[in-house]
């Protein structure tokens, strides 16, 4: 550990949520030095990401609540900061990116922070291009954000943080939607960024990949953190935790190689489909009770394929038949009566004034819905607003209440993102069941857990500039 004097200093804090009769966080202490990279982990909704808002200044001046202890930042009391002038000092990345965007156009985003900041115009041009080169959106400038890949929304948002140089960065599951090479990327970055002298408190919880850069672990359960030993890292790595997920349910059948089940009924079949600038897909030829994952870079269309399956998206050409029939012409309310889909965002599909009432849509049996709370292990949040889970409970929520609809194709986007082991050994159960019982799943993942636990025959999808 470097003998260096903290540049972050967290001291028997304390927070709690309004109308809350228990505390978010208990007596919570920590101390991060110039060069470190600190892993906070815990289970979905155990208090990391309440944590690192309450570092932003978020909480409670924007979510409300009580805080009590001290943070201080190089050994000053900065609870009275606001959010701006933490901003000045911390480099903060939160787990919806959507809201840290503020502006139309990738280069617009990537200088809007530096001239905030009334940085030289040359020192502002040099910078964001090297940014843009950094993170492989320098052939994406003039796009409009929103129509970016969740993938590259992330890259972009690293990009914008990592530019304006704060001493310390706060990073919240920064890894998410990341694909391989943004990951190896990435984890090189902040390596580099230590070395240089700044500190990272990073929340993750893909151990297995971030263990090589880290040099102390915590974690938080129930509020309280607790330091961990270096073993900690090595125990909790993708092998542990894919025994874990697979050990499920012995019956399912194996991986299937590659190979569509013939004896099944044909759910899904595309031929020569295609939309916009984006080369042509790959065709589709899917089975009931089959699994296919959706693999390739940040911004291949993998979601703009889920989305032109779901009919939300017309094709500009080629052709979609589920369930025998052509989708031309059908309506979107129509084909989800078959159709379940599963946003990347589980904030755009929560609509519900209460948990339990996510799950019980017009025609779903209680028991299945209260079956289905009970195996996402949300029961205890059955009447909670939604939007008071945290993103990974969100995730499962989404999921859950899909599910109760019994689709027969179920199409995921990047679900497992924001999930502990546990959570999601109940996620991957559930949908291991879904498949037995004769339903269809399509689904990206970068995390190959998914693909490795549901048999999925792994689809690739190539990329473009």
């Amino acid at each position: 550990m470097s003998i260096e004097p903290p540049l972050l200093e967290i001291q028997a804090l304390n927070f709690r949520y309004p109308g809350s009769s228990q505390p978010t966080l208990s007596d919570v202490n920590l101390a991060i030095h110039p060069g470190e990279i600190v892993l906070i982990a815990g289970a979905t909704g155990s208090g990391k990401s309440t944590l690192l808002q309450c570092l932003a200044g978020i909480s409670p001046n924007h979510t409300g609540g009580s805080l009590q202890g001290d943070i201080r930042y190089r050994g000053e009391p900065i609870n009275h900061w606001s959010i701006r002038q933490r901003s000045q000092q911390f480099g903060i990345v939160l787990q919806n990116v959507e809201t840290q965007l503020f502006t139309d156009r990738v280069w617009e985003e990537v200088v809007f922070g530096l001239e905030n900041w009334n940085v030289a115009s040359a020192t502002i041009e040099h910078r964001a291009e090297d940014a843009l080169q950094s993170f492989g959106l320098a052939s994406q400038r003039h796009r409009v954000i929103q129509h970016l890949s969740a993938g590259q929304k992330q890259r972009l948002l690293l990009a914008c943080v990592l530019c304006m140089g704060q001493p310390v960065l706060v990073l919240d599951e920064p890894l998410a939607y990341l694909d391989a090479k943004g990951v190896e990327h990435l984890l090189q970055l902040l390596k580099t960024k230590a070395n240089q002298g700044q500190a990272v408190l990073l929340v993750e919880h893909r151990l297995d990949v971030v263990k090589p850069i880290c040099d102390r672990a915590y974690y938080v359960e129930q509020g309280t953190i607790q330091e961990q030993k270096p073993q900690f890292l090595v125990e909790s790595t993708i092998s542990g935790y894919a025994e874990k997920v697979q050990a499920i349910d012995p019956s399912v059948p194996p991986n299937l190689k590659g190979e569509t089940r013939s004896n099944e009924q044909t759910v899904l079949k595309t031929y020569q489909l295609r939309w916009s600038h984006y080369p042509p897909f790959p065709d589709l030829d899917v089975a009931a009770g089959e699994a296919v994952l959706l693999r390739g870079d940040n911004g291949c269309g993998k979601t703009t394929l889920l989305k032109l399956l779901s009919g939300l998206l017309k094709p500009s050409s080629g052709t979609i038949e589920l369930m025998g029939q052509p989708t031309t012409g059908r309506r979107v309310t129509e084909l989800a009566r078959d159709v379940g889909f599963v946003l990347q965002n589980p904030n755009h599909q929560l609509f519900a004034d209460s948990v339990r009432a996510e799950f019980l849509q017009p025609g779903v049996a209680v028991d299945l819905a209260d079956s289905l709370l009970e195996q996402l292990n949300l029961n205890a949040f059955s009447m909670k607003h939604p939007q008071a889970l945290s993103q990974g409970q969100k995730r499962r929520l989404a999921l859950g209440a899909v599910l109760a609809r019994q689709p027969k194709l179920c199409l995921l986007d990047e679900i497992v993102v924001g999930q502990d082991p546990n959570s999601l050994k109940l996620m991957l159960n559930a949908l291991k069941q879904f498949t037995q019982k004769g339903g269809t799943l399509i689904l990206t993942s970068h995390d190959p857990i998914a693909a490795t636990t549901l048999s999925a025959r792994v689809l690739e999808l190539p990329s473009f500039s």
